[in-house]
C-alpha cells in the first residue's frame, strides 16, 4: 500500500521566503515518519534512498515531485524521500555531510564544490541551457552585459554569481554589485540598473508586477558563452561505485518523472500547488504555470524528449571558462566527473 504524500516535498517555494516559526522543523519531521512509514508498508526491498533538490518547492522540480507522486521511484525499487532545500539549507552542503544521497546543483556549483576537494560526480543532466539572466530597463540605454560597466547590478550570493562574474571578467567589465535579497524591489524601485533574474521565475514576477515586456531588456546567459547547464543530478564518487543499480534507478525514475510532468500540466500543477500550501507558502497557479513551461523550454524543448546526458564538450567548455574566469583552477576529466547515461546517438 503506497502511503498519501504528506510532506515529502513541503519545506520551501521562492527564493528567500522566510518560513514560519518551527515550519522547518515540523516539516522534517514528518517527512522522516512518512519515509519511515512508507519502508514497513513496503516489501522490505526497496532500497532507501534521500534526495535533496537545491531548492524549494515549486515547478522547477516538478520531474521529481511527479516520480514520487505516481509512484515511479517504488516501481524502480526506490523507497525514495525527497527534501527541499532552502535559503539556509545548502544541498552540497547535505551531499558534503552525508545527509543526502543525492542533490541536485548547476554544473558552476558542482565543479566549484570539486575544485574545492568534494569527491562528487554527476550522474544526470536534465537542464542542459542556462535559464540565468540578466535584466535591465531599455530606457538605461543598456543593450547587453558590455553595457554594464560601472552600472548598479543586483545579483544573488553563493552559486548564484558564478556565472554573472565570470561573463563580467570575460568582457572585462566592472558593474557596482549589489546583493540581491529575496524579492526584485530594488529594481522595481530603480534602485539598481539591472538585476539578475531567473526566466522561469523572477522574471515573471517583473511581468506580474505591471512592467511590459517591451519596457525590458533581457540579457540571457543562454545567448552568451556562459550557457551554463543547470539542474543536474549528483552523488558522491563512493556512492555511484557502491550503489550502481541504485544509481541508475534513480535517475531513469525521475527522467520518466519529467516526462510525465511535461505531458501532464494540469495534474502536475495541481500536485505542485499542493506541496507549496503544506509548506505555507504563497504561491499562484499563473505563475507555476510559467515556471513548469519554462522548464519545458530548458529541458526538453520541442518536445525532444528528456535527455539525462551531459555532454563532453559541453562540460570541458564550462570547465575551461570557470578556470579562465579564476573560479577553479584544474580540469576534471569529463570520463572521472561524469558517472550517468551515455548518449548511445
Amino acid at each position: 500500500m503506497r502511503l498519501k504524500r504528506a510532506a515529502t516535498t513541503g519545506l520551501s517555494g521562492f527564493r528567500g521566503i522566510r518560513f514560519r516559526p518551527g515550519g522547518w522543523a515540523l516539516v522534517l519531521l514528518a517527512v522522516c515518519a512518512l519515509w519511515t512509514g512508507s519502508a514497513a508498508a513496503g516489501n522490505g526491498r526497496a532500497e532507501r534512498v534521500s534526495l535533496m533538490l537545491q531548492w524549494s518547492p515549486q515547478a522547477q522540480f516538478a520531474g521529481f515531485y511527479m516520480a514520487w507522486e505516481k509512484g515511479i521511484y517504488e516501481r524502480h525499487g526506490l523507497n525514495m524521500m525527497l527534501i527541499p532545500g532552502g535559503p539556509d539549507r545548502v544541498a552540497s552542503d547535505w551531499l558534503d555531510s552525508r545527509n543526502a544521497d543525492y542533490c541536485t546543483m548547476f554544473l558552476s556549483t558542482a565543479l566549484e564544490r570539486w575544485d574545492s576537494g568534494l569527491p562528487l560526480v554527476n550522474v544526470a543532466q536534465f537542464v542542459h541551457h542556462s535559464a540565468l539572466m540578466l535584466v535591465a530597463r531599455r530606457g538605461d540605454g543598456i543593450r547587453t552585459a558590455a553595457d554594464l560597466d560601472r552600472r548598479k547590478v543586483s545579483i544573488w550570493a553563493n552559486e548564484f554569481q558564478i556565472q554573472p562574474r565570470a561573463l563580467f571578467h570575460s568582457l572585462g567589465v566592472r558593474p557596482v554589485l549589489v546583493p540581491l535579497g529575496s524579492s526584485m524591489d530594488l529594481f522595481l524601485r530603480g534602485a539598481v540598473h539591472a538585476t539578475a533574474a531567473m526566466w522561469y521565475n523572477e522574471y515573471h514576477t517583473l511581468l506580474s508586477a505591471g512592467l511590459r515586456e517591451e519596457e525590458l531588456q533581457p540579457i540571457f546567459f543562454r545567448d552568451t558563452e556562459f550557457d551554463f547547464p543547470e539542474d543536474g543530478i549528483y552523488c558522491l564518487r563512493s556512492t555511484a561505485e557502491k550503489r550502481p543499480e541504485v544509481t541508475r534507478a534513480v535517475v531513469e525514475a525521475t527522467r520518466e518523472g519529467w516526462e510525465y510532468a511535461l505531458a501532464h500540466e494540469e495534474e502536475t500543477l495541481n500536485v505542485i500547488m499542493e506541496r507549496m500550501r503544506e509548506a505555507g507558502l504563497p504561491a499562484t497557479r499563473v505563475h507555476q504555470r510559467w515556471m513548469l513551461r519554462r522548464m519545458r523550454d530548458v529541458i526538453a524543448p520541442q518536445k525532444q524528449g528528456v535527455n539525462a546526458v551531459l555532454n563532453p564538450d559541453t562540460f570541458r567548455r564550462v570547465a575551461r571558462q570557470l578556470r579562465e574566469a579564476g573560479v577553479i583552477r584544474n580540469l576534471p576529466l569529463y570520463e572521472e566527473f561524469y558517472r550517468g547515461p551515455q548518449d548511445d546517438r
